[in-house]
This record gives C-alpha cells, sequence and structure tokens, in this order.
C-alpha cells in the first residue's frame, strides 16, 4: 500500500529526504519506487502524465514501477557522452538512428523503459542496439534486468566517474566488458576523460582529436 504524498511536510523532514552528494560534488537523482502497480495503472499513470513532459522518467518491471526526476549534473553528463558519441558516429562512418529517451513497452515481459539515450545501427528496430544510463545515485530498478527483457545488444552505465559497458552475452545474460563489443574502436578512456573536462567546447576538441 503506497501512503499518499504530504504536501505540508515540515521543511526540516524535505531537506533530510534530499539525497546526499555523490562522486565529485555531483548531484545525484531523485528515484522513487512503488510496487504491485498493475501494467494498467503503469500505462494509466504515464497517460496522466501527458507527452512530451520533461520529466519524470518512468521505469516498470514485474509490478514495481521507478520515479525518477533528474539532476542538472544529470542530464549534462547524458548531453556530453551523446554528444562525443556523435562525433565518434561520423569520424568513423557509421549509419545510425538516434533513438533519444523514446519509451520502451513489452506488455507479456512486464517490462517498460525510458533510457537517457539510445541508439539503433546501421538500421532501424524496433528496439535500440545502445542505450545509455547515467546512475548518480544508487537504488531504483535493476535496469540491466529490464534491458534484459527487450534483448539490447549492449547497456552502457555511467556511474562514479566511470562508465561500465554491458554485452548481452549468448546466454541473454549481460556481462561486464572492458571495451564496446558494438564499436570495438571506441576509446572508453579517452570518452571518460572528456567528461570530466568541465569546458564543453575544449572536452569536444579533445574527443575529437583522440578520435581523429
Amino acid at each position: 500500500m503506497v501512503a499518499p504524498v504530504q504536501t505540508d511536510t515540515p521543511e526540516v523532514l524535505t531537506e533530510l529526504l534530499r539525497p546526499d552528494i555523490r562522486f565529485q560534488g555531483a548531484e545525484p537523482e531523485q528515484r522513487v519506487v512503488y510496487s504491485d502497480i498493475s501494467w494498467a495503472r503503469y500505462l494509466a499513470f504515464d497517460k496522466e502524465l501527458g507527452d512530451d513532459r520533461p520529466g519524470p522518467r518512468l521505469y516498470y518491471l514485474d509490478g514495481q514501477l521507478e520515479i525518477m526526476s533528474t539532476s542538472d549534473e544529470h542530464e549534462k553528463i547524458k548531453k556530453w557522452i551523446s554528444g562525443f558519441l556523435e562525433i565518434y558516429f561520423d569520424e568513423i562512418g557509421i549509419e545510425i538512428t538516434p533513438r533519444g529517451q523514446a519509451t520502451m513497452r513489452l506488455e507479456l515481459k512486464k517490462a517498460g523503459a525510458e533510457p537517457d539515450e539510445s541508439w539503433c545501427l546501421e538500421e532501424e528496430k524496433k528496439f535500440p542496439d545502445l542505450v545509455l544510463e547515467i546512475a548518480l545515485s544508487s537504488g531504483g530498478l535493476n535496469k540491466l534486468q529490464t534491458y534484459q527483457r527487450f534483448r539490447v545488444p549492449e547497456v552502457w552505465i555511467w556511474r562514479k566517474g566511470k562508465l561500465e559497458i554491458h554485452a548481452l552475452n549468448r546466454s541473454g545474460i549481460y556481462e561486464r566488458t572492458e571495451k564496446s563489443r558494438l564499436l570495438p574502436k571506441l576509446d572508453v578512456l579517452l570518452l571518460e576523460k572528456c567528461v570530466a573536462i568541465r569546458s564543453w567546447q575544449q572536452a569536444r576538441r579533445t574527443f575529437r582529436t583522440g578520435v581523429g
């Protein structure tokens, strides 16, 4: 049973519920998970939020619904990594179809997701080949279990200043890899280094030079 949200919560309690600052002072996301939510209620809740909303983001897995609100730092890292990949795709000559945060749903698999960024490689498909998730805070639904239902070949998770690459193996299970199997020429260390650069222009120039 989910308790109703209190609108008159004392300010001191609100402050205590604010997430701690995490890695390198990055402001984390805020995540709330509700249990025993039917598929129909999940869809109804999403509909009530409306189309083309800036947030929150929803994830659904086996009756659990995660509602996530992102932070400025979350959005910055997401945009920078996606920008680096645009440079990489262009330099290497890989045709892509950007899918962004396009909602993914499979009713029979009881799974739904709104990734930070996602791409189809070479040709457009029902679900993306590559998904990016930014995780500045812990908790929430298991994203690998969620994307496993969609058989997404690779899931990248940015966590604690590093890029985790999880590739789907022949058994349908994600395994951690040092390099991307989809983008084997990508220099992961260069990407991590460029995310840490505070200047947007300098970061992009450094990455482009490294790719070229």
